[in-house]
């Protein structure tokens, strides 16, 4: 399978009409077939939000999002998009396994992996991400990274060309964060995904990511994109580098003025 590309062309979101809160505006930003981007910046800056736009789920007010040739409504019926949030929502009266195969009861004809081997398929998704000896545990059983693990294969049960993925590993320990990272950097090297992923970790942004961009306090603006200098397949040593330092100490300096911004923009 191959990535597919998203084109996002000044797009804009306000909510409330027009006295309402403006969330982002103008963005542009052009996201290669099989690339990984990062979205970084202050609380309430949009991130989630663009994301929801790209997936079909918010219509912008204004600009456009093109994902291959298709609008994000197509993208979506067409079952393009694989969705990863902080929280896992899975159903816990479903094993593991069971949770994994959900999709294909809802999707049914519309699933691009149906087929008889559809069960193995979510077995080897459950070996890539670790869990090949919990297939029958309850979600309840099994630690909180341990679900989102599960998440994640589940998302990548029905082959999407795109992963959209709201702070997947925002509420773990830093250890199981680490350990979850690497999995998925090894999941997407697998399946050539596109990725659009948000978090509040530069760290997290620049160890996975192609790009990271930055965006500032609402309205949210691109301010930087940021090229990450290191190739892939990337171990954790490579936070040690100088260039990982010099990279995170600059997208942090940018972060603390955006902060501050948004700082006084409630203290007035």
């Amino acid at each position: 399978m191959t990535g597919t590309g998203i084109a996002i062309d000044g797009v804009g979101m306000q909510f409330g009409g027009g006295q309402g809160v403006t969330a982002l505006d103008g963005i542009d930003l052009h996201i290669s077939a099989g690339e990984f981007v990062a979205l970084v910046g202050p609380s309430g800056c949009g991130k989630s939000t663009l994301l929801r736009i790209v997936s079909g789920l918010l219509e912008p007010t204004s600009g456009r999002v093109d994902v291959s040739g298709k609008t994000p409504d197509e993208a979506r019926r067409d079952v393009d998009f694989g969705f990863v949030f902080q929280q896992p929502t899975l159903f816990p009266w479903l094993r593991v396994l069971g949770n994994v195969l959900l999709p294909d009861r809802v999707l049914g004809r519309r699933n691009p992996n149906r087929g008889p081997h559809r069960e193995q398929v979510a077995r080897e998704l459950l070996r890539d991400v670790g869990l090949e000896r919990f297939e029958d545990h309850y979600p309840g059983q099994v630690s909180g990274g341990m679900r989102q693990r599960v998440a994640l294969a589940r998302a990548l049960s029905y082959d999407p060309k795109i992963l959209l993925m709201d702070e997947p590993f925002g509420a773990l320990d830093e250890f199981t964060r680490d350990r979850l990272n690497l999995q998925l950097l090894d999941v997407c090297n697998k399946t050539g995904s596109t990725v659009l992923f948000v978090t509040h970790s530069i760290q997290e942004a620049i160890f996975l990511a192609d790009r990271v961009v930055m965006l500032s306090s609402r309205p949210g603006r691109v301010t930087r994109i940021a090229e990450v200098p290191f190739r892939k397949p990337r171990g954790l040593e490579v936070r040690y580098e100088p260039e990982f330092a010099a990279l995170t100490g600059e997208l942090r300096g940018l972060l603390e003025v955006e902060d501050e911004v948004e700082l006084a923009r409630r203290q007035l």
